[in-house]
């Protein structure tokens, strides 16, 4: 449990979540949230100099990868610090953030901006040397497709790793489909009234087409809506599966990141001192092999635990939900009620950058327990090698 560890108030941000291929696809990702550092420095008034370290979560390589955190610090503009770069597949922002918060409870730190950032749009494509090929020839891998399609330990892909669950919990296609649109209609709460939810955190993007012409991305890109009609026209993956397409999550590029701080320093940074936000556990946990969707459960009871708190002790409840099954086993074995479950979102609905999907969604729990008068949050997840991490919120 960390007991010195906070986040000023308004001290995050997020951009805009585009669908893979989208307005973001040719946009360097290290370089696009620096300059997203950059403006949130200036929208709250922060200079980069207040931080000692720095975090940086990413799992797609850019061009000149091998310096991205401490050009990232750079960009943004303090060149007198890095960190390292945390590399977790789906759990790159909760194992940034737990990384952040040991060093500020043991003392290493006192101000550290985790930031994260991916683009899945055009990934890298990789040649392995291989010597014992036909002429040397060599190994051909896809960053992101191969990694889609294939986890070496659970010797099947993401998606058979949620057939296999769906199957262990007998979950029907009907209950696939009824989650699948409770959880669209809750990301419509954050768009309405002219999206009021979403723009206490969210922040435009500035995106250069060419030499002469840029582009605002203001709000997400390639939300597909859900009707019960809809979803139920849809096939499913195969004969023997209740997912469809529509039952899984997108792939997206886009950024966010959050200051990591002392109680003192938050106090002076947060847009409204009445409202405290402090980081109290994390758990990390692994489920059987090929069984990813089940991993965020003991994940979030290793986190409750560290916290000393219960399932009843939660006012609101955030997941990185790939597939619908991921919260439909996750509700049923830890009882959770429906009213608090992902709230204003999603991954499942607004899609899954990798990097800073989780960061995302922890930025919508502080804010929904804002809201609510403050709380206790949890904010949990499933990650790549059937593993899940997760995070408890306290927000005063």
């Amino acid at each position: 449990m960390f007991k010195n560890v906070y986040v000023p108030y308004t001290g995050y941000w997020c951009s805009p979540f585009c669908r893979w291929q989208g307005s973001l696809q040719n946009q360097n990702s290290t370089e696009l949230a620096a300059a997203a550092a950059k403006r949130f420095f200036e929208l709250r008034g922060i200079t980069p100099d207040i931080f000692d370290g720095i975090v940086y979560g990413a799992t797609v390589p850019q061009p000149l990868w091998f310096y991205d955190a401490p050009h990232f610090a750079t960009l943004m503009g303090n060149p007198n610090i890095s960190g390292p770069r945390v590399t977790q597949a789906c759990a790159t922002s909760t194992v940034s953030l737990n990384y952040a918060a040991a060093s500020i409870e043991a003392g290493s730190n006192t101000n550290v901006l985790v930031a994260t950032a991916d683009r899945t749009s055009n990934c890298p494509n990789i040649l392995w040397p291989n010597p014992s090929g036909p002429g040397g020839k060599p190994h051909y891998e896809s960053w992101m497709i191969d990694g889609f399609n294939w986890d070496p330990t659970a010797e099947t892909g993401p998606l058979g790793t949620a057939n296999n669950v769906a199957k262990k919990h007998g979950i029907t296609r009907e209950e696939s489909d009824a989650l699948v649109l409770n959880r669209y209609n809750k990301y419509t709460d954050s768009t309405a009234e002219d999206r009021k939810f979403q723009k206490r955190y969210m922040l435009p993007l500035e995106v250069r087409l060419s030499k002469k012409k840029t582009i605002i991305v203001e709000e997400d890109e390639g939300i597909i809506p859900c009707t019960a009609e809809g979803l139920a026209g849809l096939r499913t993956t195969s004969e023997d599966s209740i997912l469809t397409v529509g039952a899984q999550t997108h792939a997206a590029d886009g950024n966010a990141g959050m200051i990591v701080t002392t109680r003192e320093k938050a106090d002076e940074i947060s847009a409204d001192k009445a409202v405290t936000i402090q980081i109290l556990a994390y758990g990390f946990a692994r489920a059987e092999a090929a069984y990813m969707p089940e991993a965020p459960v003991p994940a979030s009871a290793r986190a409750l635990k560290n916290a000393g708190l219960k399932m009843s002790d939660l006012k609101a409840i955030k997941t990185h939900n790939p597939f619908s099954v991921n919260d439909i086993v996750m509700g049923r074995e830890m009882g959770i009620d429906d009213k608090i479950f992902n709230n204003y979102g999603c991954s499942l609905i607004f899609g899954h950058p990798q990097g800073p999907t989780v960061m995302r969604l922890a930025i919508e729990l502080i804010e929904e327990l804002v809201l609510k008068g403050g709380g206790y949050g949890l904010v949990a997840g499933c990650a790549a090698g059937d593993s899940g991490a997760a995070l408890v919120v306290k927000v005063n």
